[in-house]
């Protein structure tokens, strides 16, 4: 059977990058993939989404709403606006944050209530506050893909190559460690 992931999150985030790499470890796992991405008005910070079909043989670009096995939101807002494609078995990563829009007013608390009425399972980390925990504030979405990693149950080897397959020669080595602090958390 099939599984999909949706990556959500906004322009600059790396949503994108975060699920080539995702794509490249299952490719490296032996799974057909398919991946689609939809780029809104991503370079001012609108919503971008990138979606992954994966298994034996996928047919399919894009899964159909209320069927995503796995959520991967760089932010709370983003995790919202997709929920319509989870249903009660899927599982949410999410980083405990919001990306603020401009001119309106944001209710921390009120995003949380919504997000707990919610039936799936949910993993809310702050991944900025351990990222710069460890001085790698740039790698906040590879350290989420250490903890992601877990979450799907794919064996880290194949995210460690497709981060060395992915990313520039010049930050492979900063991106394994964070993948690596994002599976030991």
């Amino acid at each position: 059977m099939n599984k999909s992931i949706i990556f959500c999150g906004v322009g600059g985030d790396g949503i994108v990058t975060a699920s080539n790499i995702c794509a490249n470890a299952l490719l490296r796992a032996n799974f057909d993939v398919k991946k689609s991405e939809v780029h809104g008005m991503s370079q001012r910070g609108g919503s971008v989404n990138a979606f992954l079909i994966y298994g034996k043989k996928v047919y399919s670009l894009l899964p159909s709403k209320g069927s995503v096995n796995y959520m991967f939101a760089s932010e709370k807002l983003e995790a919202l606006r997709n929920v319509d494609y989870l249903n009660e078995t899927s599982i949410v990563l999410i980083n405990d944050r919001v990306v603020p829009i401009v001119g309106a007013s944001i209710d921390d608390y009120e995003i949380d209530n919504h997000l707990k009425s919610f039936p799936f399972e949910q993993k809310i980390i702050n991944f900025n506050e351990v990222a710069k925990l460890h001085n790698m504030e740039k790698s906040v979405n590879t350290i989420m893909l250490g903890f992601f990693s877990k979450i799907i149950g794919i064996d880290k080897k194949y995210f460690t190559r497709a981060i060395a397959d992915t990313l520039n020669p010049k930050l492979i080595d900063i991106n394994i460690e964070a993948f690596e602090i994002g599976s030991n958390l």
